[in-house]
């Protein structure tokens, strides 16, 4: 088993964008600034069958329980590090379209005080 000093699973995340917005944005993950992931059942929590159509791991099989799964290791960390990118780039697009949002709307603004200042001095 490899220890997470010692991987070499990384994922850096490259984003551009069109002008007017942040031009490059770069994230890089992996054992440094990420875990590895559980795979199997957290500490305590009890194997039961699951329910029709869910397809995460539950411990328990049609006939019984099932073996633990292996932990740790580089797919461990792999899943992790594909995790904490999906949500940093969905902060990062997130905060994007707010930004976007509160200029349009803040130039709207500044158009509609246009048209009602010349309504009014016409």
């Amino acid at each position: 088993m490899t220890q997470s000093g010692d991987s070499k699973v990384s994922l850096c995340a490259k984003f551009s964008f069109p002008s007017g917005v942040s031009s490059e944005v770069e994230q890089s993950f992996d054992a440094s600034n990420c875990k590895p992931a559980i795979i199997g059942l957290a500490p305590g929590v009890e194997a039961v069958k699951p329910k029709g159509g869910e397809y995460g791991y539950s411990g328990m099989h049609d006939h019984g329980p099932l073996p633990a799964p292996k932990e740790g290791g580089d797919l461990a960390l792999l899943i992790d590090i594909v995790q904490q990118a999906k949500k940093n780039s969905d902060e990062l697009l997130t905060r994007i379209i707010n930004e976007e949002k509160a200029n349009s709307n803040g130039a709207k603004k500044n158009s509609d005080r246009i048209t009602k200042k010349q309504k009014i001095g016409e």
